[in-house]
């Protein structure tokens, strides 16, 4: 007689598990892509991105310029830098960056690796060839 009150109790529990399963996994991955809005801080902290949402894509604006930045590789400010990156659950991909000084557009992916720790890599064609960044979420 125990062992079916036990088989009772764990196969209701399962139904339960199954059933409140997909709302759980539903809520956390609605709003994880906005995790990445707002500024961040280039390797070289002189200049800084700011990120921010358009309908469900995410794009990527330059906010402030330092004088190197300016000189080197032409930046200016409020210039679009990244376009159309959606978010998969995991990262942001499918868009492009836009180099500020040539204009040429290359594939970016962006990984969020903690709260203040961006990584964009940014490549050609062929991810293996690639360029990583490492972008550090700017002070409030």
């Amino acid at each position: 007689m125990t062992l079916l009150r036990s088989q009772r109790y764990f196969g209701g529990l399962s139904l339960v598990v199954l059933l409140l399963w997909p709302i759980a996994v539903k809520s956390s991955a609605d709003h994880t892509g906005d995790q990445i809005l707002g500024r961040w801080l280039f390797p070289a902290r002189g200049s800084s991105v700011e990120v921010y949402k358009s309908g469900d894509r995410y794009f990527g604006r330059i906010f402030a310029v330092s004088p190197t930045g300016k000189h080197q590789f032409g930046v200016a400010k409020n210039q679009l830098l990244m376009q159309n990156l959606s978010f998969d659950g995991k990262g942001w991909s499918g868009g492009e960056l836009i180099h500020p000084k040539t204009g040429n557009h290359f594939d970016i992916e962006l990984q969020l690796l903690d709260s203040q720790t961006l990584t964009a890599r940014v490549y050609k064609g062929f991810r293996w060839l690639h360029k990583e960044y490492v972008l550090t979420r700017a002070p409030q």
